[in-house]
Protein backbone atom coordinates (compact mmCIF):
# COMPACT_ATOMS: atom_id res chain seq x y z
CA UNK A 1 0.00 0.00 0.00
CA UNK A 2 2.87 2.33 0.95
CA UNK A 3 4.60 1.89 -2.80
CA UNK A 4 1.31 2.49 -4.32
CA UNK A 5 0.46 5.76 -2.53
CA UNK A 6 4.34 6.86 -3.41
CA UNK A 7 4.28 6.12 -6.65
CA UNK A 8 1.00 8.16 -7.10
CA UNK A 9 2.53 11.23 -5.07
CA UNK A 10 5.19 10.63 -7.24
CA UNK A 11 3.33 10.85 -10.45
CA UNK A 12 1.60 14.23 -8.86
CA UNK A 13 4.33 15.93 -7.71
CA UNK A 14 6.38 15.56 -11.40
CA UNK A 15 3.10 16.97 -12.98
CA UNK A 16 3.10 19.75 -10.59
CA UNK A 17 6.80 20.42 -11.05
CA UNK A 18 6.70 20.45 -14.98
CA UNK A 19 3.86 22.73 -14.58
CA UNK A 20 5.07 24.85 -12.23
CA UNK A 21 8.14 25.09 -14.53
CA UNK A 22 6.45 25.85 -17.58
CA UNK A 23 4.53 28.39 -16.34
CA UNK A 24 7.21 30.05 -14.50
CA UNK A 25 8.80 31.88 -17.75
CA UNK A 26 5.84 33.66 -18.18
CA UNK A 27 5.03 34.41 -14.60
CA UNK A 28 9.06 36.08 -14.01
CA UNK A 29 8.72 37.87 -17.61
CA UNK A 30 11.38 35.75 -19.64
CA UNK A 31 11.64 36.20 -23.25
CA UNK A 32 9.18 33.10 -24.51
CA UNK A 33 10.67 32.90 -27.74
CA UNK A 34 13.59 31.13 -25.81
CA UNK A 35 12.23 29.57 -23.64
CA UNK A 36 10.52 25.95 -24.92
CA UNK A 37 7.69 24.46 -22.56
CA UNK A 38 8.66 20.96 -21.40
CA UNK A 39 4.95 19.83 -21.63
CA UNK A 40 2.35 20.66 -24.94
CA UNK A 41 -0.55 20.73 -22.18
CA UNK A 42 -3.00 21.16 -25.41
CA UNK A 43 -1.88 17.11 -26.32
CA UNK A 44 -1.45 15.94 -22.23
CA UNK A 45 -5.33 17.10 -22.40
CA UNK A 46 -6.23 15.77 -25.41
CA UNK A 47 -4.80 12.25 -24.32
CA UNK A 48 -6.47 12.37 -20.67
CA UNK A 49 -9.86 12.88 -22.55
CA UNK A 50 -9.20 9.98 -24.80
CA UNK A 51 -7.87 7.82 -21.86
CA UNK A 52 -10.55 8.53 -19.88
CA UNK A 53 -13.78 8.24 -22.32
CA UNK A 54 -11.89 4.48 -23.18
CA UNK A 55 -11.86 3.43 -19.81
CA UNK A 56 -15.52 5.08 -18.95
CA UNK A 57 -17.15 3.38 -21.82
CA UNK A 58 -14.95 -0.10 -20.96
CA UNK A 59 -16.46 0.17 -17.66
CA UNK A 60 -19.96 0.55 -19.25
CA UNK A 61 -19.57 -2.34 -21.51
CA UNK A 62 -18.30 -4.56 -18.65
CA UNK A 63 -21.26 -3.29 -15.88
CA UNK A 64 -23.46 -4.29 -18.59
CA UNK A 65 -23.08 -7.82 -19.29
Amino acid sequence: MRFLLGLIVGCALTIVAAYTIDNRASVVGVDATNTRPMVNWDIVSQNWQQFSDRVRGEWRRLSSS
